[in-house]
């Protein structure tokens, strides 16, 4: 009989820039590379987020920004 293998990936807790909702998120494979840049959208509003991982007095959460404002502080054009 073989055993079923379970796999328990890190999860990080993090607040919508637009609505405020709690929620969590896996690291994306970027992440998981050292490119600390990861996104995904909210599971209240669905507003589509750029997420990063930071250091907090209990360990590590995510930041999350809006997209669109992510592009414009990197000077890119979203048409």
């Amino acid at each position: 009989m073989s055993k079923k293998k379970e796999t328990f990936e890190e999860r990080y807790n993090f607040k919508c820039a637009k609505c405020g909702h709690e929620q969590s998120a896996a690291p994306s494979w970027g992440m998981q590379s050292g490119h600390n840049s990861g996104h995904g959208s909210c599971m209240k509003c669905k507003t589509f987020l750029h997420l990063e991982i930071t250091p907090d007095i209990f360990g590590k959460e995510m930041k999350s920004e809006i997209w669109d404002e992510f592009l414009k502080r990197k000077g890119v054009k979203n048409e």
